[in-house]
């Protein structure tokens, strides 16, 4: 049986109980054996009597330790009788009756040191193996120590305990064998004297059979629970919902309009509908008029009608029910438990037992933290141990940051799987207390990037727009006076493999021109309406020649994909460079498969996969998916990036998928990619799906009819009066050179201003009008503008390597008009002319 107290009375201890009976008896014990010893092992020395005399003294010695015993053995006897003859105390038969109870009982001091316990609580010490070779008996937390330690429910029973109050809470099942565990609800209450009362209850086990156990947990959870009908009104609720309300048992609940304040009813009815559990913030009109802050979780069965089943829980510091959560606060010290206000912020409220966070453990917490780090964050935790400090960052430098009084916020990241980054800051510390705030800025860090990234591509578009067009301008004049040498000097002359190799130069220039236009969206476009299953099958045979034998090509077309409204030339140089990039990364593993896959998805599967507020309707996929050695997350967030490359020096310029970017931006969609190490990459682009009207619809069919590849004129030269509007000398003058010589009556204005002047004085008509696009003051389309009633009968051929994106809409819009992407060649400008004035003279 365990040891149970009795009176505290000095005069009931034995004489060995007592400080100078223990004394008495290890200082006589000590002569007994010292005279022993001596009387054996000294004879020779101190003679005949010297043995006698120690033989003598241990042997007194002797006699005192057995007339003491046996006394205090009478004495005890005697007494014994006294206490049996004697009326017991009530504190000595409420422990012997505790003693039998067939629940564990403890009981310990407000610190937590173990003062008894009864033999039920022994018994389960020993099946739990808490017991060892201890001489005392386990706390609960020990007990509990493969499970947590009670997961800060003894804490939590601990704290309430030494401010006065009784609790209770559900423990974690404790194992007490192979397969076994133990089930038990944890009671604790305070006693006199600064004792705690420790009661375990074992419960049964969800679906174990105990239905009033089961009846029991739900009436009087700490949470209110209920039934929601679709009309608004409470078909039931438990006991504690009751309580907070004021209700009377069996008195009917009220509806949700007059228990939440302001909006809340509505919006927890506007939840109808939705799949799984919808959670809201409200006031409940609790009892005695306070007002308090809720969270309502919800979810709807699916039924005729469907019910709504329900858990609200308050908003205080402690998780009190609402309108009883001042009375809890009253009579406590200030600033025991967090303000209200700060229990329901937006950002994270803790509470240390200690000024150092380094040390410090977390006494309290607001519900948002607790949300914020998972559950993590709770009573009972080192507040260090929330924090991931394996990127570099120092637990004491930021600590002491947040703690400097600067006013900048230390900037850490909390522990999990998903990395969360907050700012922590710091109140002075009170009591030898501290409170420390903590926000989460992961989507601002998240926008700080993009800026940043965005600033750093902008950057690269407005230096790419504002030197294409000068740097396409001086590649015009190198193209053309090039190929106007190799008209002097042909195949065989000594001269023309130079002159080819600059023209390769130019082309080279052109292109990278090309990508960087592409990337900054300042391209021109001409878009049309497309059908993407179309444009693979055309661009197939191209593709098949850039991927090597070793990679197999498969197009796999999507049923029912809508149209969609692009340029068919800049989305074939997207899919061709997503193409030329996969053949590089499996070429490293011998080889594999690349798939171009098409599908028609809605505004919402878009939405889904990241996309910022997609058009609402009709979208469409192109997947480019190859099995190649993939890429990591760092990589991965680069790869748009201009210049970037991880290809070696001279086999990239970093421009490709920066290409890609921007022709699938410029054309209203989105790009994504998602690769792993070892596993390949699959590019998508997202595609706004596109309805042709009915016209449109007519034209397409009328295109398709008349589709034919005709071969180019072999025959240049002609007749016509042509109007050349061109700000860059060298490009004008060897432009009209060149016409001129072909028979064409060409007439030069330097700028629009000029032109316009020529157009209004000139009696008789221009066939053809060759207008740049960019020009200072008046620009290509504002001549158009004004000029348009002095053009009925001529057609019109812009020329530009960089046009705004005002033009490209222009050029969409009228068809009439077309377009000579800068630099272009003699051929191609002959080429152009000619095309012109022929359809001029069939019109």
């Amino acid at each position: 049986m365990a040891e149970m107290p009795v009176s505290n009375s000095e005069n009931q201890k034995s004489f060995w109980e007592k400080p100078f009976g223990r004394v008495t008896f290890w200082v006589l014990g000590f002569i007994v054996v010292l005279a022993a010893l001596a009387a054996v092992f000294a004879p020779v020395e101190a003679g005949r009597q010297g043995f006698i005399y120690l033989s003598g003294l241990a042997a007194a010695s002797f006699l005192v330790l057995y007339t003491i015993a046996a006394g205090e053995t009478a004495g005890r006897g005697i007494r014994n009788t006294v206490i049996r003859n004697r009326v017991p105390s009530i504190a000595e038969l409420g422990y012997s009756a505790m003693d039998s109870f067939p629940e564990p009982v403890l009981i310990t001091d407000r610190r937590g040191a173990v003062r008894w316990g009864n033999d039920a609580y022994r018994e389960l010490a020993k099946t739990a193996g808490s017991l060892g070779q201890s001489f005392g008996l386990p706390t609960i937390d020990r007990l509990w120590a493969g499970a947590g330690g009670g997961d800060g429910s003894v804490y939590r029973l601990a704290r309430a305990a030494a401010r006065g109050e009784g609790a209770c809470e559900l423990l974690p099942p404790l194992p007490v064998g192979d397969t076994e565990t133990l089930n038990v609800r944890l009671e604790a209450r305070p006693l006199a004297d600064g004792l705690v009362f420790w009661r375990l209850q074992p419960v049964e086990q969800a679906g174990a059979g105990s239905a009033t156990a089961s009846a029991d947990w739900s009436q009087n959870a700490p949470v209110a629970l209920f039934s929601l009908r679709t009309s608004g009104e409470i078909a039931m609720g438990n006991a504690t919902l009751r309580d907070w309300l004021g209700l009377a048992p069996g008195e009917a609940f009220p509806r949700l309009t007059d228990i939440l304040a302001g909006d809340g009813a509505r919006a927890l009815m506007q939840t109808r509908g939705g799949e799984g559990v919808a959670r809201i913030d409200a006031r409940l009109k609790a009892r005695d008029g306070i007002e308090s802050p809720v969270a309502i979780a919800v979810e709807w069965a699916a039924g005729d009608p469907p019910m709504g089943r329900a858990v609200m829980y308050g908003l205080s510091a402690t998780g009190a029910p609402p309108g009883v959560a001042q009375a809890m606060g009253e009579g406590r010290a200030a600033g025991h438990t967090l303000d209200e206000m700060f229990a329901s912020a937006p950002f994270g409220v803790v509470r240390l037992d200690g000024a150092d966070p380094e040390t410090a453990i977390i006494e309290d917490v607001n519900p948002a933290l607790v949300q914020l780090t998972g559950g993590k964050a709770v009573p009972g935790v080192k507040f260090c141990e929330m924090f991931d400090w394996d990127d570099g960052r120092s637990a004491t430098d930021a600590f002491s940051s947040a703690m400097a009084g600067s006013g900048d916020p230390a900037e850490a990241k909390l522990a999990g799987e998903k990395p969360a980054y907050v700012h922590l800051a710091f109140a002075p510390a009170r009591g030898g207390k501290r409170v420390a705030y903590i926000i989460d800025v992961t989507s601002w860090k998240d926008m700080e990037r993009q800026f940043s990234q965005a600033n750093k591509m902008q950057a690269v578009g407005q230096l790419a727009g504002g030197v294409a067009h000068d740097f396409n301008n001086l590649l015009t004049a190198v193209r053309l006076n090039t190929d106007e040498l190799l008209n002097r000097h042909p195949v065989g002359d000594p001269d023309y493999g130079e002159l080819q190799a600059i023209n390769s130069t130019v082309a080279r220039a052109a292109g990278l021109v090309k990508k960087l236009l592409a990337f900054s969206r300042k391209q021109t476009f001409r878009t049309e309406t497309l059908d993407v299953g179309d444009m693979l099958s055309d661009v197939s045979v191209l593709l098949r020649q850039i991927v090597e034998e070793t990679v197999k090509l498969d197009i796999v077309h999507g049923r029912e994909v809508p149209l969609i409204k692009a340029d068919k030339g800049q989305l074939e140089t997207a899919i061709i460079n997503l193409a030329a990039n996969a053949r590089d990364a499996m070429r490293d593993q011998g080889g594999g498969e690349l798939v171009i896959r098409t599908r028609s998805l809605d505004a919402e599967d878009v939405r889904q996969r990241g996309a910022p507020n997609p058009r609402e309707g009709d979208w469409v996929a192109i997947e480019v998916e190859d099995q190649g050695h993939g890429m990591d997350k760092e990589t991965l967030g680069k790869i748009f990036e201009p210049f970037f490359t991880t290809k070696e020096a001279g086999k990239g310029t970093g421009l490709g998928l920066a290409t890609v970017y921007g022709i699938v931006k410029q054309s209203g969609g989105f790009l994504f990619a998602d690769s792993e190490v070892g596993k390949g990459t699959t590019f998508t682009i997202f595609l706004p799906g596109y309805q042709p009207t009915e016209a449109e619809e007519v034209e397409l069919a009328e295109v398709e009819q008349a589709r034919t590849v005709e071969a180019a004129p072999a025959d240049l030269s002609g007749k016509g009066r042509i109007l050349l509007v061109e700000d860059e000398d060298a490009v004008r003058n060897i432009a009209a050179k060149t016409l001129a010589k072909r028979g064409y009556d060409v007439t030069e204005a330097e700028d629009g201003e000029e032109a316009l002047e020529i157009l209004e004085d000139e009696d008789e008509p221009f066939d053809l009008l060759i207008s740049d696009v960019v020009m200072p003051g008046l620009d290509g389309p504002g001549l158009l503008e004004k000029a348009r009633d002095l053009l009925t009968n001529t057609r019109i051929v812009f020329i530009s390597g960089y046009a705004a994106e005002q033009f490209s809409k222009t050029l969409s819009e009228e068809q009439d008009i077309s377009f000579l992407p800068k630099p272009f060649t003699l051929t191609q400008l002959a080429e152009k002319v000619k095309e012109e004035l022929s359809a001029k003279e069939q019109a």
